[in-house]
């Protein structure tokens, strides 16, 4: 009885240490690198905000953002004014224990559509734009025990956009086939290793089907599951990684034309770059170290504009964004660092602001807010 109780309790045991790692942990290293010369502004959410994402619902050519909230499941939506402020927050119900989130055309009618893993109801919402902005309509599915993430592609090479959703306590990934005008398949599950976190669409192998990376957090396992090309994934490969594996991130970081991986490390401290040798198999690994114990999540943006991929990447024992400058030899210097709220967990990057430099926005658990950070750099 025990044992099953911890089970489901899991999830928000690693919230809570996040939580008081962001408010009780300070980083034992010398002195940070010096800010960036930069701007912020911040937008009060709802109650624990955990993913963030980008892109223009309303159609006026301006980023947009919508980030999720687990306490009230629902998403809140921040409409860019156009010279990169945002107007208050408008709030749509979504599922209990919103976690995850992805923003896709997935009714074909032209305009960004919400897509979100309620990780306490174990189903899967589809929330539809009007093409305004307003979310009018929701569809959910069931998606397994414990959805934490969501994942976009075109799985079985019919040129509509299909979504997976790593189950926690399955451990499986579900895959919902589109079936065009909005409709979905019933959820289709492939074993995974044990507590899969994260998930990420992405073609590892060059063959033209997007495969599906999990990261286990237990095991410290990353898990490649290939696509067959018709959209199945009988095909499993573990990667040793380290250890408490959260978030996982894909680019092609050495301009060689195929996609990296970029996995953290939420306990260890670690953000560990997996170079890819084109064929699915990984070259060396790159450790990246942000000083604290909490990196919870990476991502790839281009800092000044050089056409090498940088990346970014929050702390939740520090509360700060970090930003590691591509070197274009393989290695990455920590360049920078960002103030943000208190337990950042997420981010999303768009121009916000029309000056053609990636911009960063960050959602942080602990004091219900997002932080958008602009990039000025020269």
């Amino acid at each position: 009885m025990t044992k099953d109780i911890t089970r489901w309790l899991l999830p928000s045991t690693f919230v809570m240490v996040l939580v008081m790692l962001a408010l009780l942990t300070t980083p034992t290293t010398t002195q940070p690198v010096p800010p960036f010369n930069g701007s912020s502004a911040t937008y009060d959410v709802l109650e624990n905000p955990f993913t963030i994402a980008s892109g223009d619902l309303n159609g006026n050519g301006n980023a947009d953002i919508v980030v999720t909230s687990h306490v009230e499941g629902m998403v809140s939506v921040l409409l860019n004014r156009g010279d990169g402020t945002f107007s208050e927050p408008v709030h749509y119900s979504a599922g209990g224990g919103s976690f995850g989130l992805a923003l896709v055309d997935i009714d074909g009618d032209g305009d960004l559509d919400v897509v979100v893993a309620n990780q306490a109801a174990g189903t899967l919402s589809l929330l539809f734009n009007r093409g305004d902005g307003i979310l009018e309509t929701r569809t959910s599915m069931p998606a397994g025990s414990s959805p934490h993430a969501v994942t976009i592609a075109d799985f079985n090479g019919n040129s509509l956009l299909d979504i997976a959703v790593p189950n926690f306590h399955g451990p499986t990934v579900s895959v919902f086939y589109n079936l065009r005008d909005g409709n979905f398949s019933e959820r289709e599950a492939f074993p995974t290793q044990e507590t899969p976190l994260a998930a990420l669409a992405v073609d590892l192998n060059n063959n033209g089907a997007a495969d599906i990376v999990t990261t286990s957090h237990f095991t410290g396992l990353l898990d490649i599951l290939w696509n067959d090309g018709a959209g199945s994934f009988a095909s499993r490969t573990a990667i040793q990684v380290g250890e408490s594996l959260w978030s996982v991130a894909s680019a092609d970081l050495n301009r060689n034309g195929t996609q990296d991986l970029i996995v953290t490390q939420d306990f260890s401290g670690a953000v560990v770059v997996l170079p890819n040798n084109g064929d699915g198999s990984f070259g060396p690994a790159v450790e990246l170290h942000t000083g604290g114990e909490g990196p919870c999540w990476a991502t790839t943006f281009d800092m000044y504009g050089d056409g090498l991929l940088d990346i970014a990447v929050v702390d939740a024992s520090t509360d700060y964004l970090y930003v590691f400058l591509n070197m274009g030899d393989g290695s990455f210097l920590l360049e920078a660092q960002f103030d943000t709220g208190e337990g950042p967990a997420s981010i999303t990057v768009a121009d916000f602001n029309g000056n053609g430099r990636d911009d960063l926005a960050v959602a942080n658990w602990v004091s219900n807010d997002v932080t958008v950070i602009f990039n000025t750099a020269s």
